[in-house]
């Protein structure tokens, strides 16, 4: 099959809707699938990622406005593709949607559309949003052939909020790759070691996570991975609170990543809403507890293998937090309970899915 990929981000961006659709790019190509990727080149000056058998990726030169990537020469590129290709839009930002939208009405090629997570104002234009999803939202998921999203909650959300036929909408949830997994125990460290991987961004609300940090009890390290909109703020966030056992380490892939989890005893993650973090599986594949907000998209994954806070305060994470590193019995428990969980987001279960909407 011809499969076209059209996503705001692609890696080197870092970010849990560039890197599903690298993963499912890639995994499409090797099984023999002719992809294609039209992304922009936001955040690809450290060089683009080497092109591998059947798949080609095309950087457009783009710019952003409030947070969201403008690609002006997008439609120009969509009109050029065969008529024969399937349109795999994936939706977080404004602007890509629509032009996926337009070239099906010109073309006459239907187009799948893949739902990360609710798209959430941010910036001084954020007031647009309500009005934008009214617009366009729900005409682009009404004229998909399919609607994907990651969990029943979602599936829920899309069928009240934009009145799509629940039998259009397909749960198909994130995947987590093999090297996460570990294959022995692991160490405990004399003062735990909190981790948070993720984009630095106004919905993760790591402030939170930080002012948690200063309120509890037990000595703990907070390593914070990951690069960001909001890194300055958070700078001066930690050097106004004059704390000295939060670490902001930037972006951190490959082994160094892996080897962040290896050494965690507590994940954490504070998000005010999210799809399906791949950084949750990630956390629960590595054999680390996780203590994360109770909202959407995380509560399907984590609720029955971390610990939910709700309300999700800075004193209600840092009660949660002290309450897990002093009972050991029950951070053993939900780190194999988690590992267990993550053996069903397999990334080739997700794919066969992925081909089945295809055909």
């Amino acid at each position: 099959m011809r499969i076209i990929q059209i996503t705001p981000y692609y890696p080197p961006r870092i970010g849990g809707v560039p890197n599903v659709t690298r993963e499912l790019s890639e995994r499409l190509a090797k099984k023999g699938h002719q992809v294609e990727v039209f992304t922009s080149d936001i955040d690809c000056n450290k060089g683009k990622l080497r092109l591998i058998k059947n798949l080609k990726i095309h950087y457009l030169r783009s710019w952003q406005f409030a947070h969201t990537p403008i690609i002006p020469s997008l439609l120009f590129k969509l009109l050029k593709i065969s008529k024969d290709s399937i349109m795999h839009v994936h939706i977080a930002q404004a602007f890509v949607p629509e032009i996926v939208y337009l070239v099906s009405k010109i073309k006459r090629i239907s187009y799948i559309a893949h739902v990360h997570g609710d798209i959430i104002s941010s910036g001084k234009y954020g007031f647009l949003l309500p009005l934008y999803k009214k617009l366009f939202i729900k005409i682009i998921l009404s004229k998909a052939k399919k609607v994907i999203c990651l969990s029943k909650d979602y599936k829920q959300f899309i069928n009240k909020n934009y009145g799509i036929n629940e039998s259009k909408i397909i749960v198909i949830p994130n995947g987590v790759s093999e090297k996460y997994f570990m294959n022995k125990a692991k160490k405990i460290n004399k003062i735990p070691n909190l981790l948070f991987v993720g984009r630095l961004s106004v919905e993760k609300n790591i402030p939170k996570l930080i002012e948690a940090t200063s309120l509890l009890k037990n000595k703990v390290i907070l390593h914070i991975i990951g690069e960001g909109e909001k890194k300055e703020d958070l700078k001066k966030l930690i050097l106004e609170k004059g704390i000295k056992n939060i670490i902001l380490h930037g972006e951190k892939t490959g082994k160094e990543l892996i080897n962040f989890y290896k050494h965690a005893d507590i994940f954490l993650l504070a998000s005010s809403c999210e799809g399906l973090p791949l950084t949750l599986l990630e956390a629960m594949a590595s054999q680390t507890p996780i203590i994360a907000s109770n909202v959407r998209g995380i509560r399907e994954i984590a609720g029955n293998v971390g610990i939910l806070v709700s309300p999700p305060t800075s004193e209600n994470f840092a009660i949660e937090i002290d309450k897990l590193i002093e009972n050991k019995k029950i951070r053993e428990k939900l780190a194999e309970k988690g590992r267990r969980k993550a053996k069903e987001y397999d990334w080739d279960r997700v794919i066969v899915k992925i081909e089945e909407i295809y055909r």
